[in-house]
């Protein structure tokens, strides 16, 4: 019998201080993540009417799960007469997607009629993009089975620098026309999704534990599928546990949302396991999607 958090139609809303963000993530159902006050989604393996509106889309990898309503997003868009939404994707699949969106032209019977691709925006680790002129995302290498990136988007702000401070507006506007640089660039991290991926990840990207939201994969939790966890490229509870203990001062995030729980768990499974194996000094910042 289906649990009742199996529905990808039946969202979770997690309300944070700058974005509330609609989400579902159950390992081989669907993933998304959409983010309405940033303009943009995070993965698209379900397409609720919501995400129809947001014109950027972060894709983490290929698995079906997470990327098979892309183009039913790009279709709907086009059906309300909406500009083309971006989607950014890893550089490895471009040549996947190109071919995928032309396979459903053709199986759409759509004839003669005027064909385009898709807005893909490939992107490799170290790319950013700006989705506004505050509002900055950049690309980070994930270690999974298929090619995958992960995503920070950062509030990027101008601060004085302090020998400039007390300044009068009309004294740096004469300083900007003599090309006298009196600003700094600061990027503070709002928001880091990861899709699927082995706990190496937050190993190798230690910054990921600086963002002020982290989405976190943690697909297994048994004992008896630590071998499975490896294998498929996910993480285990026990993963994360002996990553805590390695580098307890990382993971700094005020707000951690664990997801991607395997679909063979019941709600109340995912909860009392969680509970009654996590530190309860992290678990309190952690917001359980089911």
């Amino acid at each position: 019998m289906a649990q009742s958090h199996h529905n990808p139609g039946n969202p979770v809303q997690l309300t944070f201080p700058r974005v509330t963000l609609t989400a579902f993530s159950i390992s081989a159902l669907a993933t998304y993540v959409l983010a309405p006050e940033f303009n943009c989604a995070f993965d698209m393996g379900e397409c609720p009417i919501e995400a129809v509106p947001l014109s950027q889309v972060f894709l983490s990898h290929a698995h079906g799960d997470h990327s098979r309503c892309l183009l039913r997003h790009e279709s709907l868009r086009r059906l309300m007469g909406m500009e083309p939404a971006t989607y950014y994707i890893p550089e490895e699949t471009l040549e996947g997607f190109e071919g995928l969106s032309r396979a459903w032209h053709k199986l759409e019977n759509a004839g003669s009629r005027n064909f385009d691709l898709p807005r893909y925006h490939p992107l490799k680790p170290g790319d950013e993009v700006w989705l506004h002129r505050q509002l900055m995302a950049r690309a980070f290498r994930v270690d999974h089975s298929l090619p995958s990136l992960g995503y920070t988007l950062f509030d990027v702000r101008k601060k004085l620098l302090p020998e400039f401070q007390g300044r009068s507006g009309r004294e740096l506007g004469d300083l900007r026309r003599q090309g006298v640089t009196f600003e700094q660039e600061i990027q503070l991290p709002l928001l880091t999704f990861i899709g699927d991926s082995t706990i190496r990840t937050l190993y190798q990207e230690k910054s990921i534990g600086e963002s002020e939201i982290l989405l976190l994969e943690l697909t297994y939790l048994l004992e008896d599928e630590k071998e499975m966890a490896g294998r498929r490229g996910h993480t285990h509870l026990d993963d994360l546990l002996q990553f805590l203990r390695d580098c307890p001062d990382t993971l700094n995030n005020q707000h951690i949302v664990l997801k991607h729980f395997s679909m063979r768990y019941d709600r109340r499974t995912i909860i009392q396991t969680l509970r009654s194996r996590l530190p309860a000094d992290f678990l309190e910042r952690c917001h359980i999607l089911v």
